[in-house]
């Protein structure tokens, strides 16, 4: 069986799991090519018996970019697909998304996985309710879930075995409301606009490079910046000299509110056995967001 992964990784930690997903297949004879979604031919999906897609959670559901990409597929004529993803505090709508979108292309969908992951939102504190995440028990699950849907494939494919692609973990209606509430649109108006300080820049394109949807150009007249943009705030996370900033403060003031509402979703999954404490929830520092951290740690160099 050949089969290709499919992968957009911010941070590095979707691309962790992606590999160990690969790693089950092999186990299952299964030939795993693993591609960037920005590297990925679409016309050549055909050639594949099963295909991944997997990606982290945005605003409670798939990056804009996903949707995007997975909107320009072809016709997918009941090819089979599983669904992966990387998330923080709650998962939302990202796999009923998906799969929507998947079936509207024609794909059979056949499984699902989602992994707990550090978030690296400026305006968030670190640590965060799920850093540590991924840890090795939870690379050693992506890699059994490969091993499993390579067998389920097999099975539906030579045994007629039914799917229960319909089965997918969803988060509670209140994030499900949240993820159709906060469009694009909404989120271009709500959150704060990014800028840049080019008495600071020094000119490394690590921004133009590394944005995943090329928003950025900054020698370009006036500098070209969030054109387009789906709020990943890597630019931010990576500029060596801090050079790309906002106000992040009218966030930080939200963000208790909203840590206490995604405690809720946490000990509901830390129940079902779903989710692993590996920080005290008590020890979360709210005055000191990521954003607060890098400027302290940039002063010493």
């Amino acid at each position: 069986m050949k089969t290709s992964i499919i992968y957009f990784s911010q941070t590095g930690n979707t691309y962790k799991i992606a590999k160990c997903i690969c790693d089950g297949l092999k186990i299952v004879n299964t030939n795993c090519e693993l591609s960037a979604m920005n590297k990925i031919d679409n016309s050549s999906l055909s050639n594949y018996d099963l295909v991944g897609i997997g990606s982290p959670v945005f605003y409670y559901k798939e990056p804009f970019h996903v949707r995007d990409f997975i909107e320009s597929l072809p016709e997918l004529n009941g090819q089979h697909w599983f669904v992966f993803c990387t998330h923080g505090n709650v998962l939302g709508n990202f796999f009923s998304s998906m799969v929507n979108l998947l079936k509207t292309k024609g794909a059979s969908v056949i499984g699902f996985h989602h992994t707990y992951a550090d978030i690296t939102v400026p305006y968030y504190p670190r640590p965060s309710y799920t850093s540590g995440h991924p840890d090795t028990l939870d690379l050693e699950q992506a890699k059994s879930f490969g091993i499993e849907i390579a067998k389920l494939s097999n099975d539906i494919k030579e045994l007629g075995k039914k799917s229960f692609a319909d089965n997918f973990p969803v988060s509670s209606e209140e994030w499900i409301q949240e993820s159709h509430r906060l469009t694009q649109n909404i989120l271009s108006q709500a959150l704060p606009k990014l800028r840049i300080d080019f008495d600071k820049c020094i000119k490394c394109y690590a921004c133009e490079e590394n944005c995943p949807v090329q928003g950025i150009d900054i020698t370009s007249e006036p500098p070209r910046l969030q054109d387009p943009c789906i709020y990943c705030w890597k630019c931010v996370n990576i500029c060596p000299t801090l050079s790309i900033d906002a106000d992040w403060e009218p966030l930080v003031r939200m963000a208790p509110a909203y840590y206490a509402r995604y405690k809720k979703e946490l000990d509901k999954a830390t129940a079902r056995s779903e989710f692993r404490w590996l920080i005290d929830p008590k020890t979360i520092n709210f005055d000191d967001p990521l954003f607060k951290q890098r400027k302290r740690d940039n002063k010493g160099k």
